[in-house]
């Protein structure tokens, strides 16, 4: 009777190993593999693609968003923003004019400065930053600049509003002014000396912070739409690569217009802020 050493000798094993059967299993293991394989390559594409997808959604959305935020400022500049300001440093320049031409004899002391004071209430339009901050921040996979700007438009709004409260508030209390105090009015709306020394500038803050936070709402939501197109065509870039019958698309807002208007803010004026993000 043979012993079991007899069955392990080179010989047997490579019987067994050329036999059919083990030839079938080593042939349907490395199938399993390569079928497994090939299914997980496709189910990890799948996913990319899908990725991609809602973050090219996103982006277009948080575009929109964006426009909205900048259109609605726009807005708010043509219609009130920019006379106020415009009216107010005509009316100051006239009024350092009437100071020069009264310290020279031109005309007499007794003679009131007569100016048209803009009182009108302003009305912030109701814009959706929470919806920008909730796209930007929690669903699109940005980075740096584009953070940094829904941050800076949110800070911007907030301190117009404020701005705006104020304004009003002081408002409410030239109205309310007696006889004798309208006389102040001139150095209350300018922010010039009055009474032995005394002097206020808050209205003529608020008039300058009016201006200049609405400019920058409108800055930063313009560059916040260039920036998430510029991401939005690299995300498609990407989705093209695994599939080229993509009819996915990235909107492209045009505000010529409003730069042919003269009521985007110069980009000179932000070059500061701008210095602090370098293009990858």
């Amino acid at each position: 009777m043979p012993n079991i050493a007899d069955w392990l000798t080179w010989a047997s094993l490579r019987d067994s190993l050329n036999s059919a059967f083990t030839t079938s299993l080593v042939g349907a293991l490395a199938g399993a593999y390569a079928g497994a394989r090939a299914a997980q390559v496709i189910t990890e594409r799948a996913k990319e693609r899908d990725n991609l997808i809602a973050q090219i959604r996103t982006t277009n959305a948080a575009i929109m968003v964006s426009f909205t935020v900048c259109n609605a400022y726009l807005s708010l500049k043509k219609q009130y923003v920019r006379d106020l300001h415009t009216a107010f440093l005509a009316s100051r320049a006239e009024l350092d004019e009437f100071n020069r031409r009264r310290k020279a004899g031109e005309i007499g002391k007794d003679v009131p400065f007569e100016f048209r004071a803009d009182l009108r209430t302003i009305q912030l339009p109701a814009v959706p930053l929470d919806v920008l901050r909730s796209l930007v921040f929690d669903k699109l996979s940005v980075l740096d600049r584009p953070l940094a700007l829904v941050s800076a438009i949110t800070g911007a709004a907030a301190s117009l509003n404020d701005t705006i409260s104020k304004r009003q508030a002081l408002i409410d209390k030239f109205r309310n002014f007696s006889p004798a105090e309208r006389r102040l009015l001139p150095a209350l709306y300018f922010g010039l000396p009055y009474a032995e020394g005394h002097m206020s500038t808050e209205y003529a803050d608020t008039v300058e912070a009016t201006s200049s936070l609405t400019d920058d709402v409108i800055f930063f939501s313009d560059l916040l739409c260039q920036d998430l197109y510029a991401y939005g065509e690299v995300q498609l870039a990407n989705l093209r690569k695994l599939s080229k019958a993509s009819a996915e698309t990235i909107r492209r807002i045009d505000f010529s217009e409003a730069r042919a208007a003269g009521l985007m803010p110069q980009t000179e004026m932000y070059q500061a802020w701008l210095k602090g993000f370098k293009k990858e």
